[in-house]
């Protein structure tokens, strides 16, 4: 298994990175957890490292179009942020991938409406499964008008809704879940709470680094 991350900057620290490769690690001995980043000092020495440069110094999350370069990735491959936590194994994110398209996340603790009225979109791209060529569109348009997507849209979330819906498919429901909202509207959106699913999210989450402090240092699997 691939799996890979951007840091640039320094809203994460190196903390970030590592603890997820353990985690990592604990459910795939044999995973390859790659770093894009302009800075790999302090990262644990078995994280291969993709240097980049920070191109998007006032909205940094910007940086992270470069994951859709064609040919980047050799197999398909995970992109975690770094404020996710892995609860257990990801293999059902790429058991259910569609091989051609961009598979990405849903904001299902919301009602579509609702998620279009406070982020505009119902994308998140917390995770995504990204191949060799599954990214094409959206790196041809990054390439040929990057000024015009950046004054455009805030975040990629809503310029991946509006532009690319056709060249995307959602992860089927229940393998991730936001730790601020919940999982799935509207059976299941009692907020900050842990839960027995892969993935959570922690976007917009106020105590974020608190709870993942604590995570990290219980060293505890829920599952």
């Amino acid at each position: 298994m691939q799996v890979v991350s951007v840091k640039v900057g320094k809203l994460y620290g190196v903390e970030y990175v590592n603890q997820l490769y353990k985690q990592l690690l604990t459910f795939h001995k044999d995973c390859v957890y790659y770093c894009m980043t302009d800075d790999p000092e302090g990262l644990h020495k078995d994280i291969q490292i993709i240097k980049i440069t920070d191109s998007f110094k006032e909205r940094k999350w910007w940086n992270k179009i470069k994951l859709f370069e064609p040919g980047l990735f050799n197999e398909p491959t995970i992109y975690l942020d770094l404020d996710c936590y892995i609860h257990t194994p990801l293999d059902k994110f790429l058991e259910t991938s569609h091989p051609d398209k961009l598979n990405i996340l849903k904001t299902a603790w919301f009602s579509d409406g609702i998620a279009k009225k406070i982020h505009m979109c119902n994308v998140n791209s917390s995770i995504m499964v990204i191949n060799d060529h599954n990214c094409e569109p959206m790196w041809k348009e990054c390439h040929d008008h990057i000024d015009r997507m950046y004054k455009s849209f805030y975040g990629l979330d809503p310029w991946l809704y509006r532009r690319h819906m056709s060249s995307m498919q959602f992860f089927q429901p229940g393998l991730a879940y936001s730790f601020k909202h919940g999982c799935m509207y509207p059976l299941d959106i009692e907020q900050n709470k842990l839960r027995q699913l892969p993935v959570c999210i922690f976007d917009d989450a106020q105590n974020r680094k608190e709870v993942l402090d604590g995570l990290w240092q219980s060293s505890k699997v829920m599952g």
